[in-house]
């Protein structure tokens, strides 16, 4: 048995020898590099600027870690600013002079879009049908890279409006709704008018439905309508005011201070405008009733009888 176990071992460890010389290869040169789109460090670009196919042009701004869209001044989605960045490090698989390109196979002059990092300009041309790529230039270079970017370069300034209402991390101190009023206190949340018989947890859950009111869609809005219900959102050093209206079993929130409104659906909306309804508690058991004036007689009773 002893030597049958040193065989054993024996044999796994020459498998794992071979496997590490495989893996090594050695004498054989490792492949080089992917080439880079750009040399850009993303994490250093503060300024994007678009140029769409259709609509006008617009920017986004960096202000330390949130990304702003200039004009008008809203929150950008930092999810897709996140992916956008992540093209100027994205592998070129081919790179070719716009010289050789004799039929406009390449589609960059003119482009179909651009954008630019800081001063670094990026145009965007045709797919290429074999592999789904595309290809793009980049000063005097035209690259070949996975076509995953496009439709965020080609999109309008309110493609990149987040959808979240509130900014991330801040805490709400207060929360005006058509038909109450919610403000935080040092003994919890106050409520005008005081509704009957609420507990504290079905006005957390109203709450906290604010805190991570996410919509649907955000689109460009024009006036308020004039049969939208106020609200308005505070919290520490800063405040929202909102309009609502019903649209057929949606609900649109119309900012006040800037030209775009929230698309809800209705379950949203029911979610955010009223307080979740408690089941009611079963009454209380009643306690078990001794009647001893009543008490049937025992042998007891009959024999002193």
């Amino acid at each position: 048995m002893r030597g049958r176990l040193w065989l054993n071992l024996a044999l796994v460890l020459i498998v794992a020898l071979l496997a590490a010389i495989a893996w090594q290869q050695p004498g054989k040169t490792p492949p080089p590099p992917a080439t880079r789109l750009t040399a850009l460090d993303p994490g250093s670009v503060a300024h994007i600027a678009f140029h769409p196919p259709r609509g006008e042009p617009f920017a986004l701004q960096r202000e330390g870690e949130t990304w702003f869209i200039e004009q008008p001044r809203l929150r950008a989605q930092p999810f897709r600013v996140r992916t956008l960045l992540e093209l100027l490090t994205a592998p070129s698989a081919a790179q070719l002079a716009p010289a050789d390109d004799q039929d406009n196979a390449f589609g960059v002059e003119p482009p179909q879009t651009r954008v630019v990092f800081d001063d670094t300009e990026i145009a965007f041309g045709l797919t290429n049908p074999v592999g789904l790529r595309r290809y793009v230039r980049v000063g005097d270079t035209v690259h070949l890279i996975e076509d995953r970017y496009y439709h965020h370069a080609a999109s309008q300034w309110v493609d990149w409006v987040d959808r979240r209402l509130l900014p991330e991390g801040v805490t709400l101190t207060g929360l005006q709704l058509p038909d109450l009023t919610l403000s935080r206190a040092d003994t919890g949340w106050q409520l005008d008018p005081p509704p009957p018989a609420i507990g504290a947890d079905a006005i957390t859950a109203l709450v906290e439905e604010w805190q991570r009111a996410y919509a649907m869609d955000v689109e460009p809005a024009g006036e308020l309508p004039g049969d939208a219900k106020p609200l308005r959102l505070e919290w520490d050093g800063g405040a929202l005011d909102l309009g609502i209206v019903r649209d057929g079993d949606e609900w649109l929130l119309y900012r006040r201070d800037t030209p775009v409104r929230y698309r809800f659906s209705d379950n949203q909306g029911q979610r955010l405008l009223e307080l979740p309804q408690q089941a009611p508690q079963p009454p209380a058991a009643a306690p078990p009733h001794h009647d001893h004036d009543h008490a049937a007689p025992t042998a007891a009773d009959d024999a002193g009888a």
